[in-house]
């Protein structure tokens, strides 16, 4: 699953914000929610990185911003999938370091809950695996087959 994948489930209602066809192009190895201030130590390189951005706040945040998404790039994580519930909208300088930065960011709207996003990724994750021609199959077919609904 790439980072653009995540733009084509309707469901889930994400916009992308920020990144061309290389970051959208990133492989989803998997999927990482935090709002700590440095996630560096959480972070595998793939993740996709789910925040509500409440690390964030107008009185410092360009030093914050710098620290959280430059922790994302340092890490490898192919993107920032931002939560616009606790602002309202993504901050402008979310957006501006996410380029600076080469990070790729999507909006999550306030009604798109992150257990869904993470739902989707591993589903189609499994359907991808399930898919490989092998001499054994790693899940049963009935779940292969729900899988491959997805």
């Amino acid at each position: 699953m790439h980072v653009g994948d995540l733009l084509e489930i309707e469901d889930l209602e994400l916009t992308l914000l920020r990144g061309g066809h290389e970051l959208l192009g990133r492989e989803i190895s998997g999927v990482t929610a935090t709002d700590l201030d440095d996630p560096t130590r959480f972070l595998q390189r793939g993740d996709i990185v789910l925040s509500g951005l409440v690390w964030w706040n107008a009185s410092d945040s360009r030093a914050r911003t710098e620290r959280f998404v430059s922790a994302l790039a340092r890490s490898g994580a192919t993107a920032l999938l931002a939560g616009e519930e606790t602002h309202g909208s993504v901050p402008a300088d979310v957006v501006t370091s996410c380029e600076v930065h080469g990070v790729a960011l999507l909006a999550v709207p306030a009604h798109t809950n992150f257990r869904a996003i993470t739902e989707a990724v591993y589903r189609r994750k499994w359907s991808d695996l399930s898919r490989r021609p092998a001499p054994h199959f790693a899940l049963p077919e009935n779940v292969r087959a729900a899988l491959g609904r997805f």
